[in-house]
């Protein structure tokens, strides 16, 4: 797999959380998921970019959101990148969600 389509997986993960919890919470999800070193959303939830290891930026997500709403959130964000990791089976994401 290149690293381009890695890249991609990841936007695609990460757009998949911010989203559900901008659903869940709101505003707060969007302010939450821009503490992120790196990480660029749009207002609708949309991630466009970041820096650095895509399975760092996913743990530093789902941090932030634990900060606001506890280990709930891991579920949520379980939940939310079912359809992605079914794509792609072999995306390595942190110890904390698998």
């Amino acid at each position: 797999m290149e690293q381009s389509d890695h890249l991609n997986v990841y936007v695609e993960v990460l757009t998949a959380i911010v989203q559900r919890f901008l659903k869940l919470i709101g505003e707060p999800a969007l302010k939450l998921a821009r503490r992120v070193y790196g990480l660029r959303v749009n207002d609708d939830g949309v991630v466009t970019s970041y820096q650095g290891d895509g399975m760092i930026a996913i743990q530093g997500l789902v941090i932030e959101y634990m900060t606001l709403i506890g280990a709930q959130a891991v579920p949520l964000t379980q939940r939310a990148i079912d359809p992605a990791r079914q794509k792609n089976p072999d995306i390595k994401l942190p110890s904390l969600i698998k």
